[in-house]
C-alpha cells in the first residue's frame, strides 16, 4: 500500500524527534558514568522511560492519523514540558544544559500551534523552568529572564513567519484558482460562440431565407408566426452573445467602463432612459472584488431585461461611501413580490457573491412599482475614492 503524503510528511518530522531523544539519553548516560550528574540511576531510568513514552505516543498517534497530531498538540507539548522540567531539575537546575530541549520543543511546535496556544505554552515554560531552577541566586536572575525572553521571541518569530508563509500559500492558491476559472470561462465562451451561437445564426438565416422564398405563398397568420419564431431566435442569439461577453470579462477589466457599456446595451434593448452615475475613478479593488461586483451588476441588469417588462427608466449607480463600495440598479418596470420569488431571478447567486466579500444585498420591489437592487461591501484594499 502506497504511503500517503500525510504519512510522508509526518515521517520527516518524527525521525528528528527520535534522534533528539537518543542524543539526550546518550548525553545523560555519559554524564552519569563520568560522575558529572548527581541523580541516581532510578531517576535516570525514569527520565529515559518518560522520554521514550513521549516519543512513542507521538509516533503512534501520527502513524494512526497524522492529522490528529495537530489536534493533540497542546496535550503532547504539556507532557513534554513536564518531562523537560523534571530533567532540568534532576540534572543541575539552572546550570543544566538540558534546558536547551525547551528550544527544540517549542521552536518546532510554534509553527503549528495557534497564537493563543503558543502564549499559554510559553507561560507554562517560564513557570516550569523557574521551578526547575529554584532556588536561584539573585545574580542569576538576569540570565534566567534573558533565556526565557530569548526563547519566547524566537518562538514568536517562527510562529509569525509560518503564519505569513501560510497566508502567502493561501493567496497563491486563490490566484491559481482564479486563473483556472478564467481559463474555464474562456473555454465555455468559445464553445458557446462556435457551437450554440453558430447554430442560432444558421437557423435565423435559414428561416429568413425560407420566409423570403415563400413570401407570396404565406398568408398573414403564417407570416406572423414565422416572424415570431425568427424574433425568438434573435432574442436567444442576443442573450447568448451577452453571456459570452460576461464569461470573457476579465477580473482586471475597467469595471466602470464595462458596467456603463452593459447598462447602455440593456437600456437600448428595452427602450428605456438610462441614468448612469459612476465616479471617474474607483478605488483599487482586488480581483475578487472586481469580479463579484461586475457579476452582481450583470445579473441585476439581466433580470431587468428579462422581467421588468417595458420600464421607462433604468438607474445604474456606483459610489464609495464610508469605506464601502455600493452598486445600485433600479428600474420602474413591472416589479415583483420578493417574498414569492426568493429562489428565483438569480437572487441567491447575487447574495452568495456579495457575502463572499463580507457585504450585504438589499432588494426592494413591489408589483407595478419597479425594483431596486443595492449591493454594498467593504473595501479591503486601496484608498477610498473621494469626489
Amino acid at each position: 500500500m502506497a504511503e500517503s503524503p500525510e504519512h510522508r510528511r509526518f515521517t520527516r518530522v518524527n525521525l528528528p524527534v527520535w534522534m533528539i531523544v537518543g542524543a539526550t539519553v546518550a548525553w545523560g548516560v555519559i554524564q552519569k558514568l563520568t560522575g558529572k550528574l548527581t541523580l541516581g540511576w532510578a531517576q535516570m531510568a525514569l527520565l529515559i522511560a518518560l522520554a521514550v513514552i513521549s516519543a512513542t505516543a507521538r509516533t503512534w498517534v501520527g502513524l494512526k492519523d497524522p492529522r490528529v497530531m495537530y489536534r493533540m498538540t497542546l496535550p503532547l507539548v504539556a507532557f513534554d514540558l513536564a518531562l523537560i522540567t523534571l530533567a532540568v531539575r534532576f540534572t543541575g537546575g539552572f546550570e543544566s544544559q538540558v534546558w536547551l530541549l525547551y528550544f527544540a520543543l517549542l521552536v518546532s511546535e510554534s509553527a503549528v500551534m495557534s497564537t493563543r496556544g503558543l502564549i499559554l505554552t510559553l507561560g507554562l515554560t517560564a513557570l516550569g523552568y523557574g521551578w526547575a531552577s529554584a532556588p536561584l541566586p539573585s545574580e542569576y536572575w538576569n540570565d534566567f529572564w534573558y533565556r526565557v525572553v530569548s526563547l519566547s521571541l524566537v518562538c514568536w518569530l517562527i510562529h509569525q513567519v509560518y503564519r505569513s508563509h501560510a497566508e502567502y500559500r493561501t493567496e497563491l492558491a486563490e490566484l491559481r484558482e482564479q486563473y483556472e476559472l478564467a481559463q474555464e470561462r474562456e473555454r465555455i465562451a468559445r464553445e458557446f460562440h462556435d457551437g450554440l451561437g453558430h447554430h442560432l445564426v444558421s437557423a435565423i438565416r435559414g428561416l429568413e431565407s425560407l420566409q423570403r422564398s415563400l413570401n407570396d405563398n404565406l398568408n398573414g397568420k403564417h407570416h406572423d408566426a414565422l416572424q415570431e419564431q425568427i424574433d425568438i431566435l434573435r432574442t436567444a442569439l442576443g442573450e447568448t452573445r451577452q453571456t459570452i461577453q460576461q464569461l470573457r470579462a476579465s477580473e482586471t477589466t475597467d469595471m466602470r467602463a464595462f458596467i456603463k457599456q452593459t447598462a447602455e446595451r440593456v437600456a437600448q434593448r428595452l427602450g428605456a432612459q438610462l441614468h448612469c452615475e459612476c465616479p471617474d475613478a474607483l478605488p483599487e479593488l482586488t480581483p475578487l472584488q472586481t469580479l463579484m461586483f461586475t457579476r452582481i451588476i450583470q445579473e441585476a441588469l439581466s433580470n431587468v431585461m428579462k422581467h421588468a417588462g417595458n420600464p421607462q427608466n433604468l438607474w445604474v449607480e456606483c459610489r464609495v461611501q464610508g469605506g464601502w463600495l455600493e452598486a445600485r440598479i433600479a428600474d420602474d418596470g413591472n416589479g415583483f413580490d420578493p417574498e414569492t420569488v426568493l429562489e428565483g431571478l438569480g437572487l441567491n447567486s447575487m447574495r452568495d457573491r456579495i457575502q463572499a466579500l463580507g457585504g450585504e444585498l438589499t432588494i426592494q420591489s413591489a408589483p407595478s412599482e419597479g425594483t431596486t437592487v443595492l449591493a454594498r461591501a467593504p473595501i479591503l484594499r486601496g484608498e477610498p475614492w473621494k469626489p
